[in-house]
């Protein structure tokens, strides 16, 4: 299990068993727990953490904001370029130090921030005289050091941002389209109604069929060193498909790419297949890079691939993002022959993997077999993976696979599920323990693993662990795994000691409430509130 500490004194009283309806411990045995804990200077959360208990701890002491930064990262009448702080630097350092630090393997990251003072704020704006795709891929091309917003006002009310419309005047793209027009590709609900595609079926028939070719030139866009892409503040939407982090040909890097930031998008596929002949990942880190930070973004609806890691990258940390209807969310190595996949090293914290109740009814495109759900995150070949404090959600079969003797190390994580799954059997009883025999039969075919923690269990309403059908995943299948919080720094495993939760119900609402997008800030960042408060917030269902 993975140590938390537990601070009694300051802004947070803590409920560990359970508190009346104020702050106050509900018995004198509860008050005698307390006791004994604020005596030691943090404690292991015990495994029985069940129902509404909750730990808390305060935000990390990682600098602070100055009254000018705060308006600007909270402020929407703030625009970027409006900033009382001035000067670019000083931009990019707000809102690099209002973001926090990274933990884990990804912890050197600071994306577009130069502390020597070569930091560039780029904005990007609607109606600029280029296409904001275009503005975007400028950026992202450049090794200098780019922090990447975008425009508050131009983005307040949403607008969809769509990579593959750098290919709309090819027209080898407007003829798989039908001989579509320019302004037709770039807007695929005007292209379904000139052309009488139902809006039901209007993602599908435009991206899926007419455009999942190999021979079209709509690939991921690549993001070099020195970079940050950050959707603070706007309500900007990714469609279809990505970013590659560096390059690849062949099994060998062609663009390695060091010190990369992806913060705060929101990223919708288009519900395509697993093996669409455009490879439409969401975001694919790639070709040796290394220092990259996935954080706080929401991915859906994507066939394959929310975030992969290829071809050698490493020392990536995906933490805080929420994960919606991706069949196979991240892999880690695509294919058993490459040696250079042993470097890559990966942290995943505190995110939250949700499969829905009609998805898993109905399959996953291009598996229409009801419960193909979401599975295999990761499926890790010859590399190195340590997951800890994430939670997943209607997650039926194989929710990893090791392979090519590759380590995953599991702390403290919880797995739930629906009626969806409560129901595939008569007896609930029978039906749970089919699910946690489906969860880790087949993990590990060639490895190491280690599960510590593993808690599985029905959800109620709201959430909440039900607690007459629990379990917990194995300890160790195949050989065990080592200790991979030994390759981090003093830093991260302090935070990790100070602000990791045991595999229970304040893990979950704290999950629920801080992963994607728009959710409250983590402990990573100094605008965070304190975990006792986040979890006094109501709570909500898991979709």
């Amino acid at each position: 299990m993975v140590p938390y500490k537990i601070t009694l004194s300051g802004l947070v009283t803590l409920c560990l068993l359970g508190c009346d309806g104020g702050n106050n411990v509900s018995s004198s045995s509860e008050a005698a727990a307390v006791s004994s804990i604020a005596v030691a200077s943090s404690s292991v959360a015990t495994s029985s953490e069940q129902g509404g208990s909750s730990s808390s701890v305060q935000v990390p002491p990682t600098g602070e904001i100055s009254a000018a930064c705060l308006d600007l990262v909270t402020n929407p009448n703030t625009n970027w370029d409006e900033s009382t702080l001035g000067s670019q630097q000083a931009i990019v350092k707000c809102l690099s130090d209002s973001l926090g630090r990274a933990v884990g393997y990804g912890a050197k990251a600071l994306g577009g921030y130069d502390p020597s003072g070569n930091s560039n704020l780029v904005v990007i704006k609607k109606n600029s005289g280029a296409m904001p795709e275009q503005q975007i891929k400028d950026a992202i091309n450049s090794t200098d050091h780019n922090w990447i917003v975008f425009d508050k006002n131009d983005y307040a009310n949403g607008g969809d941002i769509g990579m593959y419309r750098l290919h709309c005047s090819d027209p080898n793209v407007l003829s798989a389209l039908d001989n579509a027009t320019t302004a037709e590709c770039m807007d695929h609900n005007l292209w379904c109604s000139n052309h009488g595609v139902n809006s039901s079926s209007c993602l599908t028939t435009f991206f899926n069929q007419r455009l999942n070719d190999a021979s079209l030139p709509i690939r991921d866009e690549m993001i070099v060193s020195n970079t940050t892409l950050d959707g603070r503040g706007s309500n900007a939407k990714f469609i279809f498909n990505g970013f590659k982090v560096g390059a690849d040909s062949g099994g060998q890097s062609t663009n390695k790419a060091v010190g990369v930031i992806v913060a705060h998008l929101l990223m919708e596929g288009a519900y395509h297949e697993e093996d669409h002949g455009l490879d439409p990942d969401l975001l694919r880190m790639t070709g040796e890079s290394h220092d990259i930070w996935v954080h706080k973004n929401t991915f859906k609806y994507s066939g394959d691939s929310a975030f992969d890691i290829k071809v050698g990258a490493y020392d990536a940390t995906i933490s805080f993002n929420k994960i919606v209807d991706v069949v196979r969310s991240s892999l880690h190595g695509s294919s058993d022959s490459r040696v250079i996949n042993e470097q890559i090293t990966s942290t995943m914290h505190h995110n939250l993997f949700l499969t829905s109740e009609e998805f898993h009814s109905t399959g996953s495109p291009g598996d229409k077999a009801a419960g193909s759900t979401g599975r295999r995150t990761p499926l890790i070949r010859r590399g190195s993976a340590h997951l800890f404090n994430n939670v997943f959600y209607n997650y039926y079969k194989e929710f990893a696979s090791v392979r090519v003797g590759a380590t995953l190390l599991l702390e403290d994580n919880v797995f739930l599920a629906s009626d969806v799954i409560k129901t595939r059997k008569n007896n609930p009883q029978d039906a749970f323990d089919e699910w946690l025999n489906n969860l880790h039969k087949s993990v590990v075919s060639d490895g190491f693993f280690t599960s510590n923690d593993g808690r599985v269990a029905f959800a109620k309403d709201n959430c909440e662990i039900d607690s007459a059908f629990q379990g917990m995943l194995p300890v160790t299948i195949g050989a065990s795994a080592r200790d991979l919080k030994a390759d981090y720094s003093t830093e991260s495993r302090s935070a990790i000691n100070d602000y990791g939760m045991a595999a229970g119900q304040s893990l979950i609402d704290y999950v629920k409430v801080t992963a994607g997008k728009d959710g409250e800030a983590p402990f990573n960042s100094p605008l965070a509130r304190s975990a006792g408060q986040i979890l006094q917030l109501p709570r909500t269902p898991c979709m």
